[in-house]
């Protein structure tokens, strides 16, 4: 985490298809047909956003990956999953810098939902909360895109 030359890229992500469904079928798709669920909106697991942990570059590298994942499988699936996406939060950052990522999970993986994190610092809830007006361009992003 302490050298930003290390930090992982979507092109380096090395899980195929047949790991993915591996990882799907006997989890989320068997529990999904036992309770009678015809489409689950697929996120990146809240409790592994880990926003505290790393810088900004860490989160928004992260939330790629997390991203790309979530939208692999509803491809894999787009009759079972719709992707939701993470947005790269990190503690004393401007939500603003969410946006990006927003955009592109939006415009390019298809995402019908966001998460949402109201304390990126990991329970010491230094950050502003989600009524503070720094969330206004991230909220004005989500409206535009309804």
């Amino acid at each position: 985490l302490a050298d930003s030359a290390l930090t992982p890229s979507r092109a380096e992500l090395r899980v195929g298809d047949d790991a993915l469904r591996e990882s799907v079928e006997p989890n989320q798709l068997r529990l999904m047909d036992e309770r009678g669920i015809d489409l689950t909106v697929f996120s990146p697991r809240a409790s592994f956003m880990a926003h505290h942990v790393g810088d900004f570059a860490t989160s928004a590298a992260w939330a790629a990956l997390c991203n790309d994942l979530c939208h692999r499988v509803s491809r894999l699936y787009p009759e079972r999953f719709a992707p939701a996406a993470m947005l790269p939060q990190s503690p004393g950052v401007d939500p603003a810098t969410c946006v990006p990522e927003l955009t592109r999970a939006v415009e390019e993986l298809g995402a019908v939902a966001v998460n949402l994190n109201p304390d990126p610092s990991g329970g010491h809830w230094s950050a502003p909360p989600l009524t503070d007006r720094s969330w206004y361009p991230v909220y004005e992003k989500l409206v535009e895109y309804d």
